[in-house]
């Protein structure tokens, strides 16, 4: 009787406080990591290696010969955070194309130096002859390269930053509040 008294008070308090009461699920969720839009994730992202996170975004790109990466992209399409398939993610489905993840992993860091950049920009050249589509892909390779370079200059830096995650695990999100 106790129990069912406690319960009344505290539903009655979550309601006169306007706020829903959890249920034991909402609030194990609520125990875990906070889930970031991939913007959030990108301000913090540097200062968070080696920590594991939980970001939200929409899959934009499966590869396709193992399904050991994907990519996932904000909403605006502003930003986009590779993701490797590690811990219990065996490789992402394709048919993730186009749907909204949640993803928990591991932030880490790739640097690419100078002689890296340049040795990548002599063989998109040397190839540049032989690329199918008239050469748009290796022109695409070389604005990269160049994007990079800049990149480098206006920080100051020898080395080019790619944040990624080693993703450990993800969950599928439905929209429940869709018309």
């Amino acid at each position: 009787m106790k129990k069912i008294s406690f319960l009344l008070l505290a539903s009655l308090l979550a309601v006169a406080c306007n706020r829903p009461v959890q249920t034991t699920e909402e609030n194990a969720v609520a125990g875990q990591e906070k889930v970031m839009a991939i913007g959030d994730f990108m301000e913090i992202a540097i200062d968070s290696l080696e920590k594991e996170v939980k970001i939200k975004g929409t899959v934009s790109h499966v590869c396709s010969h193992s399904g050991r990466r994907c990519f996932i992209v904000d909403s605006a399409g502003n930003h986009s955070v590779r993701v490797e398939a590690k811990g219990n993610i065996q490789a992402f489905n394709r048919e993730l194309s186009g749907m909204d993840i949640v993803v928990s992993g591991t932030v880490k860091e790739k640097r690419l130096y100078t002689d890296f950049l340049d040795e990548w920009e002599a063989k998109v050249k040397a190839k540049e002859k032989d690329i199918e589509d008239g050469g748009k892909h290796c022109s695409a390779e070389l604005e990269n390269i160049q994007s990079m370079r800049n990149w480098m200059a206006k920080n100051n830096k020898d080395y080019y930053s790619i944040i990624y995650l080693d993703g450990m695990d993800y969950d599928v999100v439905y929209d429940s509040l869709a018309n």
